[in-house]
């Protein structure tokens, strides 16, 4: 089972705080954006314990489906997705709440006695360098290669789930030849072309990282026009249709 991060001085308060509530019979709720592990950090206060997504667990009680009285201790995850929250919450009184959600300002926050938030990964570094250590030597497994990675894109939108994307694609992309490139543009275009798409229509595909590619290499456009040998005004066009530039 995968652990919370917690290198950082915040990551480690939040998971200090989780870890002592585990034993004390009060309800907590986890907010944060997608990402930052408060799955994680859940099961922390509730190891091994039964887990539910609330919008499912809802409808489970509305249609008489489960029976709460066989729990004691209950992880929810995104509470936020509830309908009726208060209802809800009500319906689960006498059972242990373990909740995730995003960060609300909402009533039903206050009936939770412990309240832990995790602040996104580009306010935690030192955690942010540990979660790109451990994706890339994941990444270099499935991979098998044990290259370092060069001008790896992180992309933190999603935190953890777009940091592991970034690094896994920037591997990905650095380990295949030009054989694999056509191999997967192969079969890309096989289901392209199931869906009736045109030559023209495909063209983007070739043209637009093309001339991203051109354009971050030769930076001006009358350098990108003199090597790869194509007319200025078709190339502004090209851009313009592209681009908007």
């Amino acid at each position: 089972m995968e652990k919370f991060i917690s290198v950082s001085s915040s990551s480690k308060k939040v998971l200090q705080i989780a870890q002592m509530s585990s034993s004390l019979p009060v309800d907590v709720i986890i907010l944060g954006q997608t990402g930052v592990g408060r799955k994680l950090l859940a099961n922390e206060v509730l190891p091994n314990e039964q887990v539910f997504e609330a919008k499912e667990l809802e409808k489970l009680i509305l249609d008489n489906k489960v029976n709460l009285k066989e729990f004691t201790t209950i992880i929810i995850h995104n509470i936020n997705k509830v309908l009726n929250k208060n209802e809800f919450l009500d319906n689960l009184q006498g059972i242990k709440i373990v909740a995730t959600g995003f960060n609300e300002n909402q009533d039903y926050i206050n009936r939770f006695a412990v309240k832990i938030e995790i602040l996104p990964l580009d306010e935690r570094k030192e955690d942010l360098e540990k979660l790109t250590n451990i994706y890339i030597e994941e990444a270099n497994k499935i991979y098998s290669t044990s290259k370092v990675p060069k001008n790896i894109k992180i992309d933190l939108s999603g935190n953890g789930v777009t940091l592991k994307q970034s690094i896994y694609k920037s591997i990905l992309l650095q380990t295949m030849n030009k054989q694999d490139i056509m191999d997967t543009l192969y079969n890309f275009f096989i289901t392209e072309f199931k869906a009736e798409r045109s030559y023209k229509a495909l063209l983007e595909i070739f043209e637009i990282p093309l001339l991203k590619a051109s354009k971050t290499t030769y930076k001006s456009q009358l350098k990108m026009s003199e090597k790869l040998k194509i007319n200025r005004i078709t190339l502004r066009k090209k851009f313009t249709k592209y681009f908007g530039e």
